[in-house]
């Protein structure tokens, strides 16, 4: 992430605390499939198989860990939880394009942190894409010849499709959502939450291939 980028999303977090101190955390945690504690004050959220709990009326977030959490995670989470309102799974599933319309700004970046980078990971070693994704809480999906399916966060499942190249034809992946993802997160929230994703899957990888 670049500091220009970084600097957007720290005064984008301000922003979305300060939205959250409007709003009654028991119905954004409802809303977002989060749970929360009135006794701590505290919303529970899972992100790609990671827990997170974020204050209210604070909105200060925090890894379950104690690790250090970004300001784009924040922000993320934050943005889920706000925008949230319990949109129910449509059933259907749509592509990245699909959902913003196939507008430059967004695919290209999309397609450079996304596509490109489960390729470089899984494309010669299609079969490790689904035993990774084992190791960060995925399962198994019936699409393409290697499917996987994370929940990025409790109301957004993503579906990674992955073919095996052969000949002289290259391997292809599809990224998948809900029809109802754009009710959770917007577009950018979107490529950073499953570029979340990409980079876990390719850590799992590096570990199941280590020695």
């Amino acid at each position: 992430m670049t500091d220009n980028l970084g600097g957007a999303y720290d005064v984008a977090y301000q922003k979305a605390r300060t939205k959250l101190r409007r709003c009654q955390p028991a119905d954004l945690a409802a809303a977002g499939g989060a749970f929360f504690d009135a006794a701590s004050g505290l919303i529970s959220l899972r992100y790609v198989n990671e827990d997170y709990h974020i204050s209210w009326p604070g909105g200060e977030v925090a890894a379950a860990g104690g690790e250090a959490t970004p300001a784009v995670v924040k922000t993320v989470l934050l943005h889920y939880l706000l925008r949230a309102a319990g949109q129910p799974l449509a059933g259907r599933l749509v592509s990245f394009k699909e959902i913003t319309g196939g507008g430059v700004k967004y695919l290209d970046m999309y397609n450079k942190r996304i596509i490109d980078g489960l390729l470089a990971v899984f494309g010669s070693r299609p079969a490790l894409m689904t035993a990774a994704g084992k190791l960060v809480g995925g399962a198994r999906a019936i699409y393409g010849q290697y499917g996987l399916s994370i929940d990025i966060l409790p109301r957004l499942p993503v579906i990674f499709a992955l073919w095996a190249g052969y000949d002289e034809l290259p391997a292809r992946v599809t990224v998948l959502y809900d029809a109802s993802a754009p009710f959770y997160l917007p577009a950018e929230d979107l490529i950073e939450a499953t570029a979340v994703c990409v980079h876990k899957l390719a850590e799992a990888a590096k570990k199941l291939t280590a020695g």
